[in-house]
């Protein structure tokens, strides 16, 4: 201890405001306006844990609860799937490193047979300018630009969840902001066009 100092002593502190009453205010306002059945009693703790984690994916699950045919079909007992196609032979892939696209061949067994600098792709380009694509699936949550607006090289565009995890896409180079395609809340599949720069 040093002398002359007093020991600092620290206090466990919640320094986070509760939020679960708010959350709840909330989403029974949203199941008001949209006209969704939530759950009641004790049970209604699961919707607004449903919506507090996964606020735009969430909603959609509570708004198409009832409605079947709103979500991927449940497998048939007994239905058989397709065996996995065995390897045959080498397997070519395109992959970037540090912004760097390589042509990879792979040998059956995983030996690498040729590694060489893939030939410079054009951007996407569009009637508006140049397409930025979605590079994974997801829901769109964020737009961070609109139409009009000015980017440098490398600003967010927009935020993608994936898997329950968010991904920034960002300007591929600085311009203008010619066409924004997406919206919050629509979900992307890989390549769609989220907004065209010029």
């Amino acid at each position: 201890m040093l002398e002359g100092r007093e020991p600092i002593t620290c206090r466990p502190a919640d320094l986070l405001e509760p939020e679960l009453d708010k959350l709840a205010g909330e989403l029974r306002a949203l199941a008001k306006d949209k006209s969704i059945d939530l759950a009641e009693g004790e049970r209604e703790i699961d919707d607004v844990l449903t919506y507090a984690l996964f606020p735009q994916v969430g909603l959609k699950f509570l708004e198409n609860r009832g409605n079947p045919d709103a979500f991927e079909p449940a497998p048939e007992a007994g239905a058989a799937t397709a065996p996995a196609p065995a390897p045959t032979g080498a397997a070519v892939y395109t992959v970037t490193v540090a912004g760097q696209r390589y042509v990879v061949e792979v040998a059956e067994g995983g030996e690498l047979g040729e590694v060489r600098p893939a030939a410079p792709s054009a951007p996407a380009a569009t009637a508006a300018g140049e397409s930025v694509k979605a590079p994974l699936a997801g829901t769109i949550v964020k737009l961070k630009v609109a139409a009009g607006d000015r980017v440098e090289d490398g600003q967010v565009l927009v935020i993608l969840e994936a898997m329950k995890m968010e991904t920034e896409i960002r300007a591929p180079r600085a311009g203008v902001v010619a066409k924004v395609t997406v919206g919050v809340g629509d979900s992307v599949a890989v390549g769609d066009p989220l907004l065209s720069l010029s």
